[in-house]
């Protein structure tokens, strides 16, 4: 008897301190809903970030495309739309079937929603404002939370807010956003709750119906700004946070990039240069903000168990991109340049009926190839054009033919800069069009501290990786890469 199409759970957290945050030995930062997660699925160890911005990120998601493909390269709060042809990967499910439904978080296009497109559920334009949104005040009304205020501890662009209580409405979603501190109230007065609440009502109207589903969960955290409840807040004492390993790094050899995100994008770190106090306090927070959002993907995962549908549901579990905050001299946000810590995401696949959990693979994965994976499972052909692959081979045991090179793209964040990008084995190059170019052993500098673009015991791997970078844009005619292309062919 043929097994029933799978159910798809995709979870999205967004902008999470990962790479480097948990050091064995040193410092532990796990999430423990995650570490559960991972060990009844696979643990994909290398996993990047396709482009390390949300909109970019997010939108090759949803249709298993390059930035440079589907043109969504910055946030869509400039004005980004899909283009009117453009299918998203639940089209093709709901062709097979499927039932698809969309909460949280979206930041894929200016003005049309998930909604727009055929998902149930619900979401907001652009970034959204979660807090200011009526279906928030609606579910705190009910509970008693009155508006959403948070104690302001650390304020990067408006320090005179510190000290104070404030309540989180403002016509932009980004004036609280260099902030750190404590949302007053319950834990389930956060957003991460509100959302999960959200979701897990959803779920319930899901498996109550007879079609296969595919529900999106995605969350706005652990984005800044900083702002856990009780008892989050305060699960890290910050005297304890040892100082991250690049904190003091002076940039010496670095492109321009890092200089114009650091001194001109967030020039109020100025204030905080080399005070590793006051970045414990902020790393607490940010800390305790993980940690409330895993405990929000919990109680999901729970409401799945007790649906009874979790054997033959997918979950795949992972993050847009990842979060700068205090690495590379006190960087915070995206930063306009591939590092790690803004590049390296979580990403696990849980499938009960088809696969032990337990396994770990060190095989170059990113967060585009989350699409086919959902599409191969429901037992679809995934199209051409998509640059997707799945996942599903390397769920069920070695994949002998996969690919031993990833690239990924990157068009900056506040500074733009284009960007194309490839790992291979223990090496990352970086190729920058108008700043210049970047080359890491990650093996034995993972904290990319030595740029060895201009090493000449490096030069034959440096050659290597440009001709594959040009080999690829040239292959996908990424036109908006051909001056790159050009750029490396001349020695520039």
């Amino acid at each position: 008897m043929p097994m029933q199409p799978p159910n798809i759970l995709l979870i999205i957290t967004d902008h999470q301190a990962f790479f480097g945050h948990h050091r064995p030995g040193e410092f532990e930062y796990v999430w423990p809903r995650y570490e559960q997660f991972c060990a009844a699925g696979i643990r994909f160890n290398r996993a990047y970030s396709v482009a390390p911005v949300c909109t970019p990120a997010r939108s090759s998601l949803m249709t298993g495309e390059y930035p440079s493909q589907h043109r969504l390269m910055w946030n869509s709060d400039s004005g980004g739309e899909f283009k009117p042809n453009q299918r998203l990967y639940h089209q093709y499910l709901a062709e097979a079937g499927y039932r698809n439904a969309y909460i949280g978080k979206w930041h894929c296009s200016h003005i049309r929603q998930p909604a727009d497109y055929g998902f149930e559920g619900w979401s907001l334009p652009d970034y959204g404002k979660v807090y200011m949104s009526e279906a928030y005040k609606q579910y705190a009304a009910a509970r008693g939370f009155g508006e959403a205020r948070a104690l302001i501890e650390h304020q990067l662009d408006f320090p005179e807010m510190c000290g104070r209580s404030v309540t989180l409405h403002a016509e932009s979603p980004f004036h609280f956003m260099g902030g750190s501190g404590v949302l007053q109230g319950p834990a389930a007065a956060h957003e991460e709750q509100f959302t999960a609440h959200l979701v897990k009502n959803q779920l319930q109207k899901l498996t109550k119906g007879t079609q296969p589903w595919n529900l999106v969960a995605s969350f706005w955290g652990p984005h800044n700004p900083y702002f856990p409840t009780e008892p989050f807040a305060s699960m890290f004492d910050p005297k304890t946070i040892p100082e991250y390993p690049t904190f003091r790094d002076d940039l010496a050899g670095r492109p321009l990039r890092y200089f114009l995100h650091r001194e001109f994008h967030h020039a109020g770190v100025r204030r905080w240069r080399g005070d590793w106090s006051i970045w414990q306090e902020i790393l607490a927070r940010a800390y305790g903000q993980g940690l409330q959002t895993d405990a929000a993907i919990g109680e999901i995962l729970d409401a799945l168990d007790e649906s009874g549908a979790a054997d033959n549901t997918i979950v795949i579990w992972c993050a847009d991109h990842g979060d700068a905050i205090a690495c590379h001299g006190g960087l915070w946000d995206k930063a306009s340049t591939y590092i790690e810590e803004v590049a390296r995401v979580p990403l696990a696949v849980r499938w009960p009926a088809r696969f032990a959990g337990g396994r770990v693979t060190d095989e170059l994965v990113s967060n585009l190839d989350v699409t086919a994976t959902m599409l191969a499972a429901a037992g679809l052909s995934v199209p051409a054009a998509m640059a997707s692959r799945s996942l599903l081979p390397l769920c069920t045991g070695p994949a002998t033919d996969w690919p031993k090179e990833l690239i990924c793209e990157h068009a900056g964040h506040g500074e733009d800069f284009p960007q194309r990008i490839i790992i291979e084995g223990r090496f990352e190059y970086v190729a920058a069009l108008f700043d210049g170019d970047e080359m890491y052993d990650l093996k034995a500098d993972p904290y990319q501290c030595r740029n060895l673009i201009h090493e000449p015991a490096y030069r034959d791997i440096k050659a290597h990786l440009q001709q594959r970078i040009i080999q690829h844009i040239e292959r996908t005619r990424d036109d908006i890469a051909a001056p790159l292309a050009f750029k490396l062919k001349q020695g520039f």
